[in-house]
């Protein structure tokens, strides 16, 4: 108990002394606003599907398991998420590096297995791990992986250490995201599964203090956040309603903060004609961590 009571001591520290103020000081560092823009092209390039500041599919764009090529130049989408997946150093079952077809050929055996296995395994990480890459980021400064919670887990360490004043490569730190104002390049989590209790900065912390890197599976989802206004901000997710999604969160009024009634208890079920409360409908998540960049 006296070492999670030292832990959660540190981690309150860190998120006061290197997140709070940072946000609006510091713009965000080139490499951070190349994964925006990297994200922002995969975004066209599968059709541009949009969700707004309520949750609500207002344009759907491509699916992963579609074959359909928006300019003949370009990748499936399929044969895009297979690329993505080079980025984390792990090949799917039954896929085949050269099994991408030529859009003249019939599709080969080959490549109908590969496009089965991009279809068959979560891929949101895959997303971001890839446009990190894309970015320049280093092993030393990113956990490439098809798991949020490594990179995660990594940022939460590169925090502590800021906070005890170890020196750390790692290119983001995290931060609680219900008290800090995210910029462009920055990375929002949360943890899958409400009834998991992973809903809050602590808790998701606690976890992800405590995990080693590739250790047991903790589902979270990240998108990037790739614009940033007064009113809120939009963020670019991968294996979003099996596409890549572009997702509008409004700001709490007079703030630039995350509006609570995103979380889930910040909007009771069926209390839709309360004042001030907003069915935030697909984006109604338990939305608790900002990975900030350095």
């Amino acid at each position: 108990m006296g070492v999670f009571l030292l832990w959660l001591a540190i981690s309150r520290t860190a998120s006061a002394a290197g997140c709070l103020n940072t946000a609006t000081q510091i713009p965000s560092p080139s490499r951070a606003l190349a994964m925006a823009t990297f994200a922002q092209q995969e975004h066209q390039a599968f059709g541009a599907q949009t969700m707004d500041a309520e949750g609500r599919l207002t344009l759907a764009g491509d699916a992963e398991a579609e074959d359909i090529r928006r300019a003949p130049q370009n990748l499936a989408p399929w044969q895009r998420v297979l690329g993505y997946w080079q980025a984390t150093g792990v090949r799917l079952r039954g896929t085949d590096p050269d099994a991408a077809p030529d859009s003249s050929e019939p599709q080969s055996i080959d490549a109908a297995l590969s496009r089965v296995a991009v279809i068959d395994a979560p891929w949101s990480a895959a997303f971001i791990s890839w446009i990190a890459q894309r970015a320049g980021l280093g092993a030393d400064e990113f956990v490439f992986s098809e798991a949020h919670a490594d990179y995660a887990g990594a940022a939460w360490k590169a925090g502590l250490d800021e906070a005890a004043n170890r020196p750390t490569r790692y290119a983001m730190r995290a931060c609680d995201l219900m008290r800090t104002p995210p910029r462009v390049g920055d990375l929002v989590c949360q943890a899958r599964g409400i009834g998991a209790g992973y809903n809050t900065f602590e808790r998701i912390g606690e976890v992800l203090a405590q995990r080693p890197t590739g250790g047991e599976a903790l589902p979270m989802h990240c998108d990037v956040v790739v614009g940033v206004d007064a009113t809120g901000f939009d963020t670019v997710g991968g294996n979003v309603i099996q596409s890549v999604t572009l997702r509008r969160l409004a700001f709490a009024p007079g703030t630039r903060l995350l509006d609570p009634s995103y979380l889930p208890e910040g909007c009771t079920a069926g209390a839709t004609g309360v004042p001030g409360c907003i069915d935030r409908h697909m984006s109604r998540q338990p939305w608790s961590l900002l990975l900030q960049w350095r």
